[in-house]
């Protein structure tokens, strides 16, 4: 029964939680570039949801908060699948 556990995460777990950490990663940085690109000028809009838009003020604070949320979900999904791996492993 445990090589049938095993069989499953290298199926499933392991795909899915590389790629999520890498792009969660990907997107922390892209969301950090694009508040600071924001701040300087860059013309796009950072809408939170349907209450409005973020001022141009706020744009690094926000986007450095989104970014360490998003880098958070990364760092969690990445020692998932260390976790994994050892279990693999064993």
């Amino acid at each position: 029964m445990k090589k049938i556990y095993k069989g499953l995460i290298c199926m499933f777990a392991c795909p899915v939680l590389s790629v999520l950490s890498v792009g969660l990663f990907v997107c922390a940085i892209i969301s950090f570039i694009g508040g600071i690109a924001r701040t300087f000028g860059v013309g796009f809009r950072m809408d939170i949801w349907d209450y409005g838009s973020v001022p141009t003020m706020l744009s690094i604070p926000v986007s450095i908060l989104f970014s360490t949320l998003l880098l958070f979900i990364a760092v969690m999904c990445w020692k998932l699948l260390m976790q994994s791996v050892q279990f693999v492993k064993s």
